[in-house]
């Protein structure tokens, strides 16, 4: 495998310090967009009038 192959792994198979901070980075942005979804949808919830209960 050659030194500078985009894709290199580190020791062992685990990704290297530098693929690490980058996946890691992704996946903050991965739940930064989950949690704005997730709190737009309680403030619609929140705001939202009641259905009155049908009998």
């Amino acid at each position: 495998m050659c030194g500078s192959h985009e894709h290199r792994r580190g020791r062992r198979g685990f990704p290297d310090r530098e693929q690490l901070v980058e996946r890691l980075q992704r996946y903050q942005e991965h739940l930064d967009a989950e949690q704005k979804k997730v709190k737009e949808l309680l403030e619609r919830l929140v705001d939202a009038p009641q259905p009155e209960p049908s009998i």
